[in-house]
């Protein structure tokens, strides 16, 4: 009966990092001022594609824990960008990223 137990409380501790990845989808990206900065798509089992204001697109992959986003490749890790992400009660997935240089953006 305790292995049962001890077994059943790992998985209910395992199961909200799991159910926390970020949702597929398409988030328009802006600067703390505002400013537009491209658009990020997100796959499934973290891949993803940025494309900048100028229509150049480059992919790469992010690893999440939680609600924490680290970017593995790709033009978020070239913008040394890390963040996190908020789904509210309406289903609208929120992200916010910050770079090593000071960097605010905002992806919804």
């Amino acid at each position: 009966m305790r292995p049962f137990t001890l077994a059943a409380a790992i998985a209910l501790l395992a199961t909200p990092a799991l159910a926390q990845f970020p949702p597929p989808g398409v988030y328009a990206c802006v600067s703390e001022n505002g400013a537009n900065l491209g658009e990020l798509t997100l796959f499934v089992a973290g891949d993803y594609s940025f494309k900048n204001v100028d229509g150049n697109s480059a992919s790469g992959q992010v690893a999440s824990a939680g609600t924490d986003v680290n970017p593995l490749s790709g033009p978020l890790k070239d913008m040394q960008l890390t963040g996190v992400f908020a789904t509210d009660d309406t289903g609208k997935t929120r992200f916010r990223f910050t770079g090593s240089d000071g960097l605010d953006v905002s992806c919804e």
